[in-house]
């Protein structure tokens, strides 16, 4: 399995790969559907592309879905954030040009957003095998995400992990979208882990079956997955 995949699942658990495949395709239907937003608008102020930052906080908010995985509000924050597998998922643009580095940008800019590197799930939601899409795994990956969650399970282990997806975009373009473990500093700054991916040079995701694992009940259940029908970057947002 390639790289991007196995570190997907050992942070994100068994739908790991299956966030890392639809993170692209949400990213794009934001940039686009804020375009249109702001191309309806005809105000040379761009500031309707601006509402980018809340747009794809809220197509975030699928992740919470998912089987094991929960929303968390910060502080008291207007969002809430999906934490899945105990570690936080953030969507964050932090700058409309590409020559500014996020290393630059402040991160922590209000107590929901400080708090958002260190959300403890209050309760998650139970591992019901409903209509949710089937994570196709390999005995191979099976046995790794197996492994790997009786180590995050173990009482003493306790998360306030943050993956953090930094977005560059603007109304010219959708410059760069990456994702990967980070910290926050005492200074508000965020900094990888380890060398971010690159998640608009993925392919496209491939269909995936969304026939249940087990049955729990008779009848059509809601799909997790529904299809998603001012220009400072986010850095500054709540």
């Amino acid at each position: 399995m390639d790289a991007g995949r196995r570190w997907a699942l050992e942070m994100l658990g068994t739908h790991g790969p299956l966030i890392r495949d639809r993170i692209p395709a949400l990213i794009k239907a934001e940039h686009n559907g804020s375009l249109g937003a702001q191309d309806a608008s005809g105000h040379r102020s761009t500031g309707h592309y601006g509402l980018f930052w809340r747009g794809i906080l809220e197509k975030f908010e699928e992740f919470g879905q998912l089987p094991g995985a929960t929303l968390v509000r910060p502080d008291k924050a207007p969002y809430k954030i999906p934490v899945v597998n105990g570690v936080a998922v953030f969507p964050w643009r932090y700058s409309p040009s590409i020559k500014r580095d996020m290393a630059s940008v402040r991160f922590g800019t209000s107590d929901s957003r400080t708090a958002v590197s260190d959300l403890r799930p209050p309760s998650l939601q139970g591992e019901l095998d409903l209509d949710v899409p089937d994570p196709q795994l390999t005995d191979e990956e099976r046995s790794l995400v197996d492994s790997f969650e009786s180590y995050v399970k173990d009482p003493v282990v306790d998360s306030g992990r943050l993956v953090l997806v930094a977005i560059c975009s603007s109304v010219r373009g959708l410059n760069a979208a990456q994702w990967g473990e980070a910290v926050l500093d005492s200074n508000g700054f965020v900094s990888w882990v380890a060398q971010p991916e690159d998640l608009l040079v993925l392919p496209e995701m491939r269909p995936v079956s969304t026939s249940p694992v087990g049955t729990f009940a008779s009848g059509p259940i809601p799909n997790k997955f529904p299809i998603s029908g001012s220009d400072k970057a986010s850095g500054s947002n709540e």
